[in-house]
Formats: structure tokens, sequence, C-alpha cells
């Protein structure tokens, strides 16, 4: 079955949908949830979901909070309102009639200038997620979510959009018989092959050689890589590490350069040199 198209609501769907609505009245509405930490003046969020009432409370919720909220129920209004504006962050429904949010998201990411998405779905399913991440969401909600996670959520995504740390794109790392060339997003060995890098991959490497044999936790390493460039969920850092070890020949089920930090993250073990 095409995702492009929205199966009627059935008794259950009905009843979800009850469900979501009944968890984001929990708390009384006006009331501030982290007032120590306020938005920015004037921070935009489009939400784009189909069911009109969710719609609703969600921007009830962000105007209490102090946020700007706009209401899309589907990819047509969606593009009507960036036409006009560009929102700060954009909260994605899955589930939408017509194009889904899985090809909104896609065809969002075409365009680098949009803002972060944070997609909201009804399915705690890991494909979903995985086709979530491919396409470049930032972050993934399961229905239904409780107020406070929400907020906190479009909090972190927007301060790791915020967030731009300098790092050295010239230079050359060495460690382990390999040298890492950051602006080729190359490794060569010492027999003169080259193991190409994608962008996640070099980014993710460079943090690791910016900080040798520091243990470094999930949240810390996405901080250190391009924010919301890079992979949006802590697990997804797991991938791009075994994908990493692999292209350094590091064996995953006993890593000697990238090890596991049991109840951290990782750590890298080689010394480190650069020029």
């Amino acid at each position: 079955m095409s995702l492009s198209h929205k199966r009627p609501l059935t008794g259950f769907g009905k009843l979800f949908n009850f469900v979501v609505i009944w968890c984001l009245k929990t708390t009384s509405w006006g009331m501030p949830l982290l007032k120590e930490i306020p938005p920015t003046i004037n921070t935009c969020v489009l939400i784009v979901d189909d069911n009109g009432e969710i719609r609703e409370l969600v921007s009830r919720l962000l105007a209490a909070e102090g946020y700007s909220p706009l209401t899309a129920a589907g990819g047509e209004e969606m593009y009507e309102h960036l036409a006009e504006i560009r929102p700060d962050i954009i909260l994605l429904d899955v589930m939408l009639p017509g194009t889904d949010g899985f090809e909104l998201c896609r065809q969002l990411r075409a365009d680098p200038e949009m803002p972060p998405v944070i997609m909201l779905t009804a399915k705690d399913d890991e494909i979903d997620r995985v086709v979530g991440l491919e396409l470049g969401a930032d972050d993934y909600i399961i229905k239904p979510f409780g107020r406070r996670e929400l907020i906190a959520r479009i909090r972190t995504v927007l301060r790791r959009a915020s967030y731009n740390p300098v790092r050295p794109t010239r230079g050359i790392f060495h460690f382990a018989g390999k040298q890492f060339i950051p602006a080729q997003m190359e490794i060569r060995d010492q027999d003169g092959s080259t193991i190409p890098l994608s962008s996640s991959e070099t980014e993710l490497l460079l943090a690791f050689v910016q900080n040798p044999r520091i243990p470094l936790s999930r949240d810390r390493l996405l901080d250190l890589t391009k924010g919301r460039h890079s992979a949006p969920f802590d697990r997804s850092i797991d991938s791009h590490v075994s994908r990493l070890r692999r292209k350094l020949g590091d064996n995953g089920k006993d890593p000697q350069v990238i090890k596991t930090a049991w109840g951290t993250g990782y750590i890298f073990t080689c010394p480190v040199e650069s020029m």
C-alpha cells in the first residue's frame, strides 16, 4: 500500500486520538512548564497535523510557553506558510492525507535552508524511526506524548540547530597507522589506500580525534557534531559508530580503536597527532 494515502480512522484510531488529546490536556493551560529556559522571542513553530483538535491543543500549549505557533492540516497548507514565513521548527505528523510526512520530510531536507523537523507518529516501530532518520528528521516523538516531553524536545532540537562549533577543517590527524583528512572526508592507510567517509562519519571521527581517550556520551557526540545536521536520535550514534568502526577496520565484537564506555557512550582509545 502506498504511504501517500491515509486509511480512514477506525474505532481504534479515534480512541487513540482521544488518548493523545487527553495527554495534552493533563496540565492546566497557561502554566509555563519550564520557565527557567524561555524560548527566544517570536520563535515560530509550524504544526502540521490533520487532526484539528490536536493542532489546536498543541498550538495553545506552545503559545502559553511563549512560542508563536502556526498550523497546517497537510502538505499544501504547510507550503503555503513556508512561502510567506520561515518557521524556526516544524512539527510534522507522519500519517497525513495526500502526501505523507515521510515524503514531506524528504522534500524539506532537499533544501538546506529549511528549518529542523520533529516527526510525530503513532507507531513505536523501529523501521519508522529509521526511515525518519534516513530522511533527515531531527527528532521523533511517539504519540501519545506528554506536554513536558514535547517542550523539552523542541528546545533540545532548537539548541542543536543553533549550535555551531568551530572546528578545523584543514590539517591531518594521525592515529593507529592511519591518516584522517577531514577536508577531503577520507582516511588513508599505510599502504596508500583511501577510505571515503560520509559527512556524518567525518564529523563523528573529527569529534573523536579532537577528544582522544575521553569518554563521550551520545548527547555530547551530538553536540560535537553538526547539531541538527547530525543524527538526531541517541541510538543513531550507535549506527554511525558501527559504520565508522568497519571503515577503520575495528572489530565490532572486540573494538580497539572506538570502545564502548558502558553507561556513558564511547571512547577513542588511540593517541592522536595532528599536523
